[in-house]
């Protein structure tokens, strides 16, 4: 059971696709899948709606009616996207020898890996970065 995109129409095949001889002239015959963006659900789901339409969720992408989710493929693994362009920050302790991180996310917002941070959301190395960026 597969979906095929032949020429620009997306058929569904119980077994092997079938086609006569004049039907496959000329044409390119390759399986079909929905790519969807991550989610926390992993695959996620194919809901059919009261008015027959079905749609993957969370992405709410439109899918033929026989999809399953053999049919999906997540594009992007976890938390790939979220630091996009690396950005980071380097601070030796004042008071060990240890090294704190402040990253930038795709978001713009600051993290780092700092005690001061975790505990309270607020850090000397955040500040510092802030004022290195005109923040």
């Amino acid at each position: 059971m597969a979906l095929w995109k032949v020429k620009d129409e997306i058929v569904f095949s119980d077994g092997a696709l079938q086609m006569s001889a004049e039907e496959m002239s000329g044409v390119f015959v390759q399986r079909h899948f929905y790519k969807v963006p991550y989610s926390n659900l992993g695959k996620g789901g194919i809901m059919k709606r009261a008015d027959g339409k079905r749609f993957h969720t969370p992405s709410w992408t439109e899918v033929h009616p026989e999809t399953n989710l053999e049919d999906i493929i997540v594009e992007k693994k976890p938390f790939e996207e979220l630091f996009i362009e690396p950005k980071s920050w380097s601070f030796k302790s004042a008071s060990s020898d240890k090294e704190y991180t402040v990253k930038l996310n795709k978001n713009n917002k600051l993290s780092c890996d700092c005690w001061g941070y975790i505990a309270h959301r607020k850090c000397k190395h955040i500040t510092s970065v802030k004022k290195e960026l005109g923040i």
